[in-house]
């Protein structure tokens, strides 16, 4: 439609619910007929119908193609420090903490040494435990594949441990587990 005939539609809509309304008042019209076109869901309807008039979002749309390349959670850390056998991560932000591969998780608990605790034995062999989290998002022995969250971890730090063909990865090389790149 053009502009023209939508503003002539509209403007002829609003006067005859204005003149309905001046009908009612006056006892014209015994019928409580804007309480319909004023109120509730015919309102809506009514008011999305008018507006569809006047949005032509055909134009509105841009079309992007894009790489999706998502950033790995644990590369955007504040501090980390050696605690223990792993370390202690400190972040800003809550987020969820999400499997690095397909898995298996082996102990969802409390531990002293590190709080709330999940560890997750990774198909690469790798066992990597994720201390302090908030809460709890996958029951022991449950298989996960990359990018399941296991749990989701509160602003403030996380406890990380890695192990490594049965051996503790030094606190030294974690910042570069964390990063995502492959030693």
């Amino acid at each position: 439609m053009k502009w023209r005939t939508k503003w002539i539609l509209a403007i002829m809509l609003t006067i005859g619910v204005i003149g309905v309304a001046k009908l009612e008042e006056a006892g014209v019209i015994r019928q409580p007929v804007t309480q319909y076109v004023t109120s509730g869901k015919d309102f809506m309807v009514m008011k999305k119908w008018v507006v569809s008039f006047f949005n032509d979002t055909q134009d509105d749309k841009i079309v992007v193609t894009a790489e999706l390349n998502p950033e790995e959670p644990f590369s955007a850390y504040e501090s980390m420090q050696p605690y223990k056998d792993g370390v202690i991560v400190s972040y800003t932000v809550p987020m969820a903490i999400e499997a690095r591969g397909s898995g298996l998780i082996i102990f969802t608990g409390f531990t002293r040494r590190s709080g709330k605790t999940v560890t997750v034995l990774y198909d690469d062999g790798d066992e990597v435990t994720y201390g302090y989290v908030g809460e709890f998002s996958k029951l022991p022995y449950t298989t996960v594949k990359k990018g399941d969250t296991l749990a989701l971890m509160d602003e403030g730090a996380i406890y990380l441990m890695v192990k490594r063909d049965g051996k503790k990865l030094d606190a030294s090389l974690l910042s570069t587990y964390l990063s995502g790149v492959e030693e």
